[in-house]
């Protein structure tokens, strides 16, 4: 499991039911409790399967209520776009968001530290494109997350969504599959408005994330510092980027699945990570 859904689901639990219930929680989950998360870690999938079963336990929500509310948070929650910056910037409505999603869990399974986010296919059944089938199969059983992610996604971009289960593997269907209509809504703006010196930012982080790919070996790695001294070699506008930024490229390519690092195979310092490419499907080259 992915250490971004770890962090953003306690995130998600004290923004819902604030701070005193997360420390319930915590105190709940015992001797399986990891007392600082981190985003870059991978974390064991039975920390999140009983960590939903306490806060089911603790608030008397059903656990589908749950997991739903959470899906939506997680699109929509300011630490999953920053981290998840490089593919966010590349959407520009609900669908897309979606689709792109779709392909990032796709790429993170290439990546060595053998996260298996949930695959979804999809499928057109209109001239429409915004009436679309999303068919959820994992062995997880947690369609309620990919529900919400739904809603999220249209809350983003200002989007009305309707959302039918049509079928639910927990009901003994082999697959869920959700049928989707988007529709624009006319009382919300649509989409995130950015100011002009936000999507200058927004270009040139693109620019960079771009450059860096392209400069990334493709298995063995290199060091932060020795990027720096690639790009300060390169014919680019990014030869003077300081170390923080570069690292911040870097892990906004890691959560589209598109660099890896040993960060999760070995003890180790930040000076000392190495950062590679990871294999890409045409899509993505």
């Amino acid at each position: 499991m992915q250490g971004l859904i770890m962090v953003t689901w306690e995130k998600f639990l004290m923004a819902r039911f604030g701070h005193s219930f997360l420390s319930t929680y915590r105190e709940a989950l015992g001797e399986i409790n990891v007392t600082s998360l981190l985003t870059s870690h991978v974390y064991d999938d039975e920390l999140l399967r009983l960590g939903v079963s306490v806060a089911n336990q603790l608030t008397g929500l059903p656990t589908s209520t749950l997991l739903r509310e959470y899906g939506r948070y997680f699109i929509t929650n300011g630490l999953t776009s920053h981290l998840c910056a490089y593919l966010l910037g590349r959407v520009h409505n609900a669908r897309e968001l979606l689709l792109i999603m779709r392909e990032a869990h796709s790429q993170m399974r290439r990546t060595p530290d053998k996260l298996t986010p949930p695959i979804f296919s999809y499928e057109t059944i209109s001239h429409n494109p915004n009436e679309f089938m999303l068919i959820y199969e994992s062995p997880r059983k947690m369609c309620a997350v990919l529900h919400g992610a739904i809603e999220g996604a249209a809350e983003r971009f200002g989007e009305k969504v309707r959302v039918t289960e049509l079928t639910c593997m927990k009901l003994g269907a082999d697959a869920c599959r959700f049928e989707v209509l988007l529709t624009a809504n006319p009382q919300s703006s649509r989409g995130p408005i950015e100011s002009p010196e936000q999507q200058q930012r927004r270009r040139q982080q693109q620019q960079l994330a771009d450059t860096i790919l392209s400069l990334l070996p493709d298995k063995n790695g290199i060091t932060l510092q020795e990027l720096q001294q690639l790009l300060q070699m390169s014919s680019t506008a990014f030869g003077h980027t300081r170390l923080s930024v570069l690292l911040e490229a870097l892990q906004h390519l890691q959560f589209a699945g598109l660099v890896a690092s040993t960060a999760n195979q070995q003890a180790e310092d930040l000076t000392h990570r190495h950062y590679w490419r990871v294999p890409t499907s045409d899509k993505w080259s």
